[in-house]
């Protein structure tokens, strides 16, 4: 099958993911009244959301560096930088290719292997998940009543009822483990045979890159500053999302551990593999927020705020890093052609 083909197809597929998400989010919302509130929110605040957003994207960009250098390289960080916003770009096109976009980026302008930085990433997910885990457990200790009230009403009650639909889902699951299992023996028996044929090899080559790049953890230089690094990453999301709050009169009343909570199920929308977190994000940070009390037309005005101005955001830095990233050097080049002629 002609691979623009399936490109195509895995485009409009999680595109439609993301509408039918969409869909359920705004259904039975007074479009109207949704409107009007959007028009009144106070966007002085969400300016200093907006701030706080990009503040987390340089500080990945440090994070990131700490990452590549064991690997005996040294990008810029402005580099690494627009690499980051261009791989945020590329997820609105096609879910997760960012991560790889982001390593050929930086491959093309600072040279560094691909799979040793694909690796690094890797490690990066790691960690985000591993903060993921602990802001949940965090909010598990100070809000356990609406942690609990929320599991309850979306999560268990909904599986309850489709509990055989699950069933079938666990034998799915099984069978690709199995598959999984019989695999690994394969290759186990096979291994000298498999080895001789050069597109594996190259396969193998190309996850030994990745696995390096992985390993890069051991050897970071400054562990404690990766660590606040990482800290300082999720810190500025906390931030962005808690100021967002004051940018709408429904929302202005919430707390610290109220915003802990929505940043917990904005991280867990991004699971879902949609171009941007289109629909998922609306549809669980939405029905989140009536936790609070609030309707579901004033969560959805916070969750279409919120989305719509951090994605004009990474669009605008993607587009432009993108112009940095293939037309910088030669933007720069003429520049000084032109000072050495005067």
């Amino acid at each position: 099958m002609n691979p623009k083909f399936v490109k195509a197809l895995q485009f409009v597929f999680f595109l439609l993911v993301g509408l039918v998400l969409l869909y359920f989010a705004f259904r039975d919302i007074d479009l109207d009244e949704l409107i009007l509130q959007i028009r009144q929110a106070d966007y002085r605040w969400v300016a200093l959301s907006v701030f706080f957003a990009v503040l987390a994207l340089v500080f990945r960009a440090f994070r990131w560096r700490l990452l590549i250098e064991p690997l005996g390289e040294h990008p810029k960080v402005t580099n690494i930088f627009h690499a980051i916003n261009i791989g945020y770009l590329a997820n609105f096109v096609f879910p997760r290719i960012g991560e790889i976009t982001r390593c050929g980026i930086l491959n093309r302008t600072d040279h560094v292997p691909v799979d040793r930085l694909f690796g690094t990433v890797i490690v990066e997910r790691i960690f985000d998940m591993l903060m993921a885990v602990l802001m949940l457990c965090f909010i598990l200790v100070l809000r356990f009543d609406v942690v609990e009230n929320f599991i309850m009403k979306n999560i268990l009650q909904p599986v309850i009822k489709r509990m055989p639909d699950m069933i079938s889902i666990g034998w799915v699951v099984a069978i690709v483990i199995l598959v999984i299992i019989a695999f690994y023996v394969f290759y186990r028996i096979f291994r000298a045979q498999l080895s001789k044929i050069g597109a594996l090899r190259k396969i193998r080559d190309l996850m030994y890159g990745v696995i390096k790049g992985i390993k890069s953890v051991y050897r970071i230089r400054n562990f404690g500053l990766f660590v606040v690094l990482n800290f300082l990453v999720f810190g500025m999301y906390f931030m962005q999302t808690y100021t967002m709050f004051f940018a709408l009169k429904s929302t202005s009343s919430l707390g610290l551990g109220d915003a802990l909570f929505v940043l917990v199920l904005s991280s867990l929308s991004f699971v879902i593999p949609v171009q941007g977190g289109i629909g998922a994000y609306h549809w669980t940070v939405s029905m989140g927020l009536t936790i609070f009390g609030l309707t579901r037309e004033e969560g959805m005005v916070y969750a279409t705020i919120s989305h719509s101005v951090t994605s004009i955001v990474l669009i605008l830095l993607g587009a432009m890093s993108m112009i940095y990233a293939f037309y910088g050097d030669r933007l720069r080049k003429k520049a000084d052609v032109n000072e050495d002629n005067v």
